[in-house]
């Protein structure tokens, strides 16, 4: 995969990130603002100030959570892009960038007085490479290799890897690359819509509690 590519998929990927970041946190700040607005007056009724100030704490550290909450669907759909759209892309780019840096551990030769610890070392270092191009490609890719187990899926493949030769090491390589391809799967990979609904119930339901139950306690 040409490095232009996989830039290009890489820069798609967090506009995917970046727009539901600012996106929720846009929404939790206005809604929040809309609430202040509208329930002032109830939390303000009672001769204790505590109901309006709590009001105005939940309204203003509310939209942390959107904040959070939306860099994790940010981060869900771009995962999702990766592996619906780009998925042979990118496991092609993580086998080419295996082969480039450690051309012998697709040799059976060479790689089977090596321990398993060791090659998954390696296979590590060379992924956690791949996020540090930027803070957005660091939180997509670290997502993937939290989400999936990528090393295993590698290690199965060489374990199995036949004897050595040119041959062999072309076969390997695009082993492992259909191995992470069919591992990457678009479905298990949608965002869940579930998180951001109960957020915005609550958010609403804490507003309401400030505004018409807590006045009535302290009176």
């Amino acid at each position: 995969m040409a490095i232009k590519t996989i830039l290009n998929v890489s820069a798609l990927a967090g506009v995917k990130v970046t727009s539901r970041l600012i996106g929720y946190t846009a929404f939790g700040v206005f809604l929040n603002m809309v609430l202040l607005l509208l329930f002032t007056s109830w939390a303000g009724r009672g001769h204790s100030g505590l109901p309006l100030l709590l009001l105005c704490v939940t309204t203003l550290l509310a939209p942390i959570l959107y904040f959070f909450v939306g860099k994790k669907q940010g981060v869900a759909a771009a995962l999702h892009f990766l592996a619906e759209r780009h998925g042979t892309d990118l496991s092609q780019f993580v086998v080419g960038k295996l082969t480039d840096s450690y051309p012998q551990l697709l040799d059976k030769a060479h790689s089977a007085g090596s321990t398993s610890a060791a090659i998954h070392e390696k296979i590590t270092e060379q992924l956690n490479k791949m996020g540090e191009q930027s803070a957005v490609n660091k939180l997509v890719f670290s997502s993937l290799l939290q989400k999936f187990d990528f090393i295993s899926v590698i290690g199965r493949v060489l374990e199995s890897n036949p004897a050595a030769g040119s041959g062999s090491r072309e076969e390997t390589a695009e082993k492992i690359a259909k191995a992470l391809e069919e591992k990457m799967r678009a479905d298990d990979l949608k965002p869940d819509l579930s998180a951001p609904r109960k957020l915005v119930v609550c958010n609403i339901a804490a507003a309401l509690f400030c505004a018409s139950v807590l006045p009535v306690i302290f009176r």
